[in-house]
């Protein structure tokens, strides 16, 4: 993320809840200068409550009711950071998150989690949860799948207001007439809080729907059946009702993370906060939605509060990071109730109002999609452009949206030029120079390899791209069986205040170090200077024995092995402007932060002795450079090399990184079969940053060396073709569709 003014404040946004969307959306209508905004969310996409029992339904796909955070928070130029918070020092100003990584400072601090429903009793992590609406989701295609592959599955949903109701006509229209579904109340009647009108409607619906409706019935246990699959809801009496699945949509928790913090909590553990959604005892704490109790204006949990505070939460936390006296939030007495009771028909109820009919339906699905779409169809933010007149346009580079990681690599053909041009004379000492992964001095004692490498951020979190980072330096000692020993930093940091930038640096370090301590390698030193943007590159060094893997040693009929999945340069590029979803840039990101150290173990097991690892000019680049090394030709198999769908459905709505049209040029030298616009293709030429090994391993040993390389964690290792070794056509790509 980038500023014209240095930032002085952070702003921490813990959760990505109905009422955070909207501080995000006001902060990027209307940046706050000095202002930074980072969001920790559990989820990378937050459902909007609403239009839940329309997804189960059928009537909305999960596109149109989640909101994608990384998206979002790209145009508030906020930091997304998908994490588990578990606990906050106030006193300290710090988040703590879950794993290995150090916590998050704040100035401000403002959370919006939403609760969930799990049962505190005896058995109650047998109940799903409908709450968190996030998780329930994600595992909402397996749990379909799972009821209807049982012949007239029974299902109990545990709770009484208004969404156990809707979930319970929704599963009807999903799962169908076969299945019997039973709501399981504790009180004496459905909807204790709602007027008697609208309780009959409800009640007409779900006969209609053939519900049964169970009250008065206290749930303290399940159990499992005793034939094992099918559950047992008892109630303090020992009386049961068996079922197949149970959901559980009871009131809402709240994280046990807020009493631990020592937070003022009501008696339920909410966060307390006052008029100005501001807690009295930590002023620089703020919160809102489900996770809050509103001190003075105790209110029901309910999505509609926690969308009305939110423009009043956005206000509170720009004044208070300025200065300015905060705005009060007046909580409305009762909130609008709409009530999906069949397929085009709601049911009204707030107060006296109590009302029933398709045009209510048609108000809520207005009032649900008009919501949606100030966050999923974002407003195009327009910024200064420098305009290049005359001659100097058609020589202007296009500077828009370069990619970071090694997307930002200069070409290979001016990279080419520039070692022409130079007079480069090596030393004996030299066994190896330019042209491989890392240079092999022999000092001596010892042999080392050496070798360099760094790139400006790809990614939000600068803990993350630490680790990346790291990972990617010591790839280049691992493509050449050399075990690393010690690193040297090279680090670029943007002004910012002291304390920001001391974080900042603080929290990339830690995660560079965390790789360095996996594999023994010492950090001994380095530079940091202050830039434009983040940067960070390492010196490695490490010991070499007997067998050095260059890129010059591959021999014909050998297989070509890949281990990592290409296709993240596509993704970064589509990331940085929101064209790609928060999940497909968290699986890039995944991809990068994986080690090749096992990789080059089972390597050298195989006896390899051709390897580099596939970077920034791409597969088709990297495999070119060790086949004019060596002498040789290949075919590559297109359909076997492992390419990420989210990269392919990126490049077929023309999301490529800057560096893609540079690295194309090996294609024009490449003979295949299909479509020059095949993006299957077009992948050979995608930068990779910290991707994985490619090497020729004995073809008679190919598939068990892809079983090891599966076992320690390369599920995408593939074979994806073979050296061909014909002389007149060194350096030949060939490849079938």
């Amino acid at each position: 993320m980038k500023s014209d003014q240095p930032y002085l404040r952070d702003l921490l946004l813990i959760g990505g809840g109905h009422a955070h969307v909207q501080v995000l959306r006001k902060f990027g209508m209307k940046p706050e200068p000095g202002v930074r905004l980072t969001l920790v969310s559990r989820e990378s996409a937050t459902p909007y409550t609403g239009m839940l029992p329309g997804f189960i339904a059928g009537e909305y796909s999960q596109s149109e009711i989640v909101i994608d955070l990384l998206k979002l928070a790209r145009f508030a130029n906020c930091r997304f950071i998908e994490a588990n918070v578990e606990r906050v020092d106030c006193t300290d100003q710090r988040a703590y998150l879950g794993g290995e990584r150090p916590p998050i400072r704040f100035d401000a601090l403002s959370i919006n989690t939403g609760g969930d429903c799990t049962l505190d009793i005896s058995g109650g992590e047998l109940v799903e949860p409908v709450k968190p609406i996030g998780r329930f989701i994600q595992n909402w295609s397996t749990t379909t799948t799972k009821l209807i592959a049982i012949p007239k599955p029974r299902i109990a949903i545990i709770g009484g207001g208004p969404g156990s109701v809707e979930l319970a006509i929704a599963l009807r229209h999903r799962i169908g007439s076969e299945c019997e579904i039973s709501l399981v109340a504790r009180h004496h009647d459905l909807m204790s809080d709602h007027g008697s009108i609208a309780r009959r409607h409800v009640a007409t619906a779900l006969r209609e729907h053939s519900i049964h409706v169970v009250c008065s019935f206290n749930v303290v246990a399940v159990e499992r059946h005793v034939d094992g699959n099918a559950l047992l809801i008892r109630n303090e009496d020992g009386a049961g009702i068996a079922c197949d699945h149970a959901f559980g949509a009871t009131g809402v928790g709240a994280p046990a993370w807020l009493r631990d913090s020592g937070f003022e909590v009501d008696e339920n553990g909410f966060l307390q906060v006052n008029r100005y959604l501001q807690t009295e005892t930590y002023p620089s704490v703020f919160g809102a939605g489900d996770v809050v109790s509103l001190v003075g204006q105790p209110r029901p949990k309910s999505g509609v509060y926690s969308v009305r505070e939110g423009p009043y939460l956005a206000e509170n936390l720009r004044r208070y990071l300025t200065g300015r006296r905060l705005r009060k939030f007046r909580a409305q007495r009762r909130a609008l109730a709409l009530i999906r009771t069949a397929s085009g028909h709601a049911t009204a109820s707030r107060g006296v109002l109590q009302a029933s009919g398709g045009w209510l339906w048609r108000y809520k699905d207005w009032i649900d999609r008009r919501f949606m779409t100030r966050f999923q169809e974002l407003p195009s933010m327009a910024s200064p452009k420098h305009v290049y007149r005359g001659d100097l346009e058609r020589e202007a580079p296009d500077s828009t949206m370069r990619c970071g990681g090694c997307g930002a690599k200069l070409g290979a053909d001016l990279l080419q030029r520039v070692l022409h041009r130079l007079d480069i004379h090596a030393p004996e000492s030299v066994h190896m120079g330019v042209g491989e992964d890392a240079a092999v001095v022999n000092m001596g004692s010892a042999t080392l390899a050496i070798s360099c490498d760094g790139f400006r951020s790809m990614v939000d979190d600068p803990w993350r791209f630490g680790r990346i980072a790291a990972h990617h330096a010591l790839n280049d000692l691992y493509a050449m069986n050399s075990d690393p020993s010690i690193a040297v930093a090279l680090v670029t940091v943007p002004l910012m205040s002291d304390a920001l930038m001391e974080e900042d640096l603080f929290q990339l370090m830690s995660g560079a170090l965390t790789v360095f301590d996996e594999s023994d390698t010492a950090l001994v030193g380095g530079h940091t200077a202050e830039g434009a943007e983040f940067s960070l590159g390492f010196t490695v060094a490490g010991t070499t024995g007997f067998n050095v893997m260059t890129k010059g040693n591959l021999l014909p009929n050998q297989a070509l092995v890949l281990t990592k999945p290409i296709g993240v340069g596509a993704i970064l590029a589509g990331g940085m402007d929101g064209r790609c979803d928060a999940s497909a840039v968290e699986k890039a990101l995944r991809i990068m932060d994986q080690s090749n150290a096992s990789g080059m173990q089972i390597f050298t097991d195989y006896g390899v002795s051709a390897c580099t690892d596939v970077t920034g000019f791409g597969l088709g680049g990297h495999l070119g450079e060790m086949l004019r090394a060596s002498g040789v030709s290949a075919t590559l198999e297109l359909g076997a090399i492992p390419i990420l769908r989210e990269a392919i459905e990126a490049l077929l709505n023309n999301i490529e990184s800057s560096l893609q049209k540079n690295n194309e040029q090996i294609i024009a030298d490449c003979s295949y079969d299909c479509s020059s616009l095949d993006p299957r293709l077009r992948m050979l030429a995608d930068p990779q940053t910290s991707g994985g090994l490619l090497a020729g391993v004995d073809a008679e040993y190919a598939d068990s060396c892809l079983s090891d390389l599966r076992r320690v964690g390369y599920t995408d290792a593939q074979v994806i073709g073979t050296v061909d070794g014909r002389i007149e056509r060194v350096g030949q790509i060939t490849i079938r569709s």
